[in-house]
């Protein structure tokens, strides 16, 4: 649009360029004549002829009325010059057969051509000028005001108010038109008003003053004060040239100010898009370097802005467009704000980002945020020293969605969300989750979120620390009987699109270490599994629910070490638990360790192979599992049925007193089975260790009694005061410390 209006202005300065008043206008006071025709030189040179109908000498003033000032090309034919009294001149913005129809005698011969009514020619000052409407007409533009002044000593013409402009397109010069090439089908024209008009030709400069408004078909550019500086000698060899073409008009600008309550405004090509479409930018001035092709918008109070469509707006103290590269930078205090709609266009929420710098490149759809970064929206805050966001356009609402985001240094995630107050029911509180580390890559393209290097998570129900962590999500749908969840569901899927998206899965790598409600658990890799929780549906008993998603299975690699807090008896060392791989099925209340396995819980220790651990609802909970899940058929060739049917698991006390061991609010310890090589060991309350082994041992909690039973020929065996037995079931006692051997009991010399 700026360009355009260049080459429009950009002509006007040549009318007037340099001429001098001519000799030999005559004392002749009082005395009209008729038919006037002064001709004006440089260098012996005709530069100028004025025409006048009738004129008359007052005091040093020559009052001429029908006044026509023709301003020659510089190899113009004298001979050919035709008469300019009574001319007429076609209107302002008239079609172009018309501007052809006039221009086919005149485009060899003038450059321009001005009319007024009445005009006063001062002699003494080189000066001439009037109050009447003047009518600029050239090839190439048009221009309408009131009121005029030409100083020739001082190079500056001025109209005086009522500025009206109208430039053609390159194509539809008559010159070039008239030199063979084809009268363009589409004829495209600029518009600009001002109050007033102002060239400066010694300082290479046009200025519109006063509500200044340019029009270029969907562009507009409004201004207190409108600035042209132009390059004199690449203008004067510019418009020397045949057809005037626009390339090397353009050459002929340096720089164009925008000064005063600076308004850019783009309207969409389909009006049905304006909300999404329109652009704007405003500022206190607006600096067009033409040579380097950038604009540059800063602000003296309020900092520049630019928008598109009601949605989105970015600020910043110092704004640069490089144009032919299609790229931006904001130097200082960058502000983005975006509004969030949902399919039907209601607003949602607001979308924030924040840094002290920022740059953008629209051909790789790149934005690039640097030092003291802020994203943040309704639910989630991110801080980061540097961060690179990548787009892709949205093909259904042409609008921009981010699509992979690139996070460092300190980069640190915190996410909001509303829970119940216990024991006061319909009342809400604030819980805070983070994810803080070195770096992160949000990929939305991939639905995969990955954070390296110091990794920590914190929320109010547990704390995790890795190397590097990895989200994977899915998009949400929306059958429309489904209730739409509010959040992405946990809060490590924290993120700028994490409205509509879902995690499935968390994967924590190397050092880790979560801590949950006084439990800690190590291992080399932790992953997480989850589900979406069902509109109207409660989440199970024991389960990890936020947001939407539950916690249903959490797998274990390398290292495991489980600590778990005594829940009844805080005075109790806590449980321990190792193993080299573990996976616990939170929806079928079952758990299973592998590889060199070891419990300890107070006095006992148990070791074997592989272990097994079934939990339960607490009995004080009155839970309703909504679902049944199917139960575990086989793990390494453990078959889960058979505890059913193992005649200890059945024997084991009915109607005894019921012994909790918790290991959450809601979830008890009821069963641990162990196989291959277990071996139980315990002190009594007088010190005296108690060695038992065997190949498979049942933990039932309710009756606290481990039975320790062996494959044939396989006896189970246990060690104590030098002696080993074998038989064919051990029974432990755990709250009487009673260890005793039952069937076929064979007692020898312990030789270790």
């Amino acid at each position: 649009m700026i360009r355009k209006f260049l080459i429009l202005l950009f002509l006007v300065p040549l009318m007037m360029a340099n001429h001098a008043m001519a000799d030999g206008i005559e004392d002749m006071q009082g005395l009209e004549l008729k038919n006037i025709k002064i001709p004006f030189y440089k260098d012996q040179k005709l530069q100028l002829l004025i025409f006048a109908d009738s004129g008359q000498r007052q005091e040093r003033y020559m009052v001429g009325s029908g006044t026509f000032l023709d301003m020659l090309l510089e190899d113009a034919d004298v001979d050919k010059i035709p008469d300019g009294w009574r001319a007429k001149l076609y209107p302002l913005g008239s079609q172009l057969d018309k501007v052809l129809d006039f221009w086919k005698k005149r485009y060899k011969i003038s450059e321009a051509v001005i009319f007024t009514d009445a005009s006063s020619i001062d002699q003494t000052e080189e000066r001439v000028f009037g109050e009447k409407p003047v009518y600029f007409r050239a090839p190439a533009f048009d221009l309408n005001g009131v009121g005029f002044s030409v100083e020739f000593r001082r190079q500056i013409i001025e109209i005086n108010s009522d500025v009206q402009i109208i430039a053609r397109s390159s194509d539809m010069d008559p010159r070039k038109i008239f030199a063979g090439a084809p009268v363009p089908k589409e004829q495209k024209i600029i518009k600009a008003f001002s109050q007033k008009m102002r060239i400066d030709q010694r300082s290479n400069k046009i200025m519109l003053i006063g509500d200044v408004k340019v029009i270029d078909g969907r562009n507009t550019l409004t201004c207190n004060r409108l600035t042209i500086f132009l390059d004199k000698d690449k203008n004067q060899k510019a418009t020397r040239q045949t057809g005037g073409d626009e390339k090397a008009v353009l050459d002929g600008i340096s720089r164009v100010l925008a000064d005063g309550d600076v308004r850019l405004v783009q309207l969409p090509e389909d009006p049905a898009k304006f909300a999404t479409e329109f652009q704007e930018s405003r500022s206190d001035h607006l600096e067009y370097d033409v040579k380097r092709q950038i604009i540059i918008l800063t602000g003296d109070t309020v900092h520049p802005t630019l928008s598109r469509g009601s949605d989105t707006k970015l600020s910043g103290r110092r704004i640069e467009l490089l144009r032919h590269e299609d790229k931006m930078f904001v130097m200082q205090d960058c502000r983005i704000t975006s509004l969030v709609r949902d399919a039907r266009g209601v607003p949602q929420y607001e979308r924030r980002i924040n840094s002290d710098r920022a740059n953008f490149d629209g051909k790789t759809n790149v934005a690039n945020f640097h030092s003291n970064v802020i994203a943040m929206d309704q639910t989630t805050t991110m801080t980061c020293s540097s961060l690179r966001v990548h787009l892709k356009q949205d093909p259904q609402t042409s609008s921009q969605k981010i699509d992979l985001l690139f996070a460092s240094g300190n980069v640190n995630i915190v996410s909001r969300s509303l829970k119940d107050v216990p024991d006061s029911p319909g009342k809400k509180s604030v819980s805070l989750s983070t994810i803080s580390s070195k770096q992160a890559e949000l990929n939305y393209v991939d639905n995969k979120l990955i954070f390296y290097n110091n990794v920590k998570v914190r929320d109010d129900s547990a704390t995790l620390d890795c190397i590097r962590l990895d989200i994977f999500l899915a998009d949400k749908t929306d059958d429309g009987k489904k209730e739409k969840a509010g959040n992405s569901g946990a809060p490590m899927a924290a993120g700028m699109e994490g409205k509509d998206k879902t995690v499935t899965q968390i994967v924590a790598k190397s050092r880790v270490r979560m801590i949950s409600k006084g439990d800690t658990l190590n291992t080399d890799m932790l992953t997480l599994f989850f589900r979406d929780l069902p509109p109207g549906m409660k989440p199970s008993p024991g389960m990890i629910q936020s947001g939407g998603v539950q916690l249903i299975k959490i797998l274990c690699d390398g290292n495991v070490r489980a600590v778990s807090a005594n829940k009844e008896d805080d005075k109790q060392p806590p449980r321990v638990l190792r193993a080299a791989h573990a996976m616990s099925d939170l929806l079928k209340d079952y758990s299973e360790f592998h590889g060199d396995v070891s419990m300890v819980d107070g006095n006992t220790q148990i070791n074997s192979r592989d272990m097994y651990i079934f939990t339960g609802a607490s009995p004080i909970n009155e839970i309703v599992v909504e679902e049944k899940a199917e139960p575990e058929k086989k793990v390494d060739n453990f078959d889960a049925d058979s505890l059913d049917a193992d005649p200890f698991a059945m024997d084991m006390g009915e109607n005894s007193v019921p012994t909790r061991i918790a290991i959450s609010d809601t979830r008890d310890l009821k069963r641990v089975v162990c196989q291959r090589q277990v071996v139980l060991i315990r002190k009594d309350k007088n010190g005296k260790k108690q060695r038992a082994g065997g190949d498979r041992a049942v933990y039932t909690v309710n009756t606290r009694e481990v039975v320790l039973t062996a494959e044939p020929p396989n006896r189970p065996w246990m060690r104590s005061d030098g002696r080993k037995q074998f038989c064919d079931i051990i029974r432990s006692d755990m709250a009487t410390e009673d260890l005793r051997g039952i069937g076929n009991v064979v007692v020898m010399p312990d030789d270790k």
